[in-house]
């Protein structure tokens, strides 16, 4: 018994240990890119949390190219064959260092043309979409 109390108390201190918890904030939203500063996390949390957030998404890496790292849904193939009845979206995210902060830069990489007018309102809303998730995903 005494060793359940101890296992309890010892597990409940755990619990109520202050943790720093990522903080995100918007400085810069325009209709095709949106920066955010992050601060209270390591550059590998930074990364599994981009590459968890992607994939939940749906999204792929396909490159990473220095600090930019490219995503990408649907078939590009499909989408000039198919036009807006095939699903093809691609977002870049620039991540920068400084100090204590990071700001990633969330950017629309693709027009949505190849699927005429219904296509290019779909990647607007698409964007628009995973902008507001990616701010919700790292305010938890």
């Amino acid at each position: 018994m005494l060793y359940l109390s101890l296992y309890l108390t010892e597990r409940s201190s755990v619990f109520h240990k202050k943790t720093k918890t990522m903080q995100a904030t918007v400085v810069d939203f325009a209709k095709d890119r949106v920066i955010y500063n992050i601060t209270d996390c390591t550059p590998e949390e930074l990364d599994n949390k981009l590459n968890l957030f992607f994939s939940s998404e749906g999204y792929k890496l396909k490159s990473t190219v220095g600090e930019v790292r490219t995503y990408e849904r649907g078939n590009r193939t499909m989408r000039i064959l198919f036009g807006a009845f095939s699903k093809y979206n691609k977002q870049s995210v620039t991540v920068k260092h400084e100090g204590n902060l990071f700001s990633v830069l969330l950017q629309k990489d693709s027009t949505g043309i190849s699927g005429g007018l219904i296509g290019m309102n779909q990647v607007k809303k698409e964007f628009a979409r995973l902008a507001e998730a990616f701010k919700n995903y790292f305010k938890n």
